[in-house]
């Protein structure tokens, strides 16, 4: 199973997102960013990569000022 992060520097941004993600069906896990993603701190939404086009149609219909980046595991 391949994971995405969809990485925030806000809290507000992630928890924000992940809702976002739900109301479109898509099953999502808030965790702290993984260190190996590059960011010490802040919050990630991890989902599955079959999940990654409606990932990305969220990101682009929604304003996320704290967006790092989408990271594959």
């Amino acid at each position: 199973m391949n994971i995405v992060y969809a990485a925030f520097k806000s809290r507000r941004d992630a928890l924000a997102y992940a809702q976002a993600m739900s109301r479109r069906r898509v099953a999502v896990k808030v965790v702290g960013t993984p260190s190996r993603v590059g960011s010490s701190c802040g919050l990630s939404v991890c989902f599955r990569s079959s999940s990654l086009a409606v990932a990305e149609r969220v990101l682009a219909s929604g304003e996320y000022g704290s967006f790092l980046g989408l990271y594959r595991e």
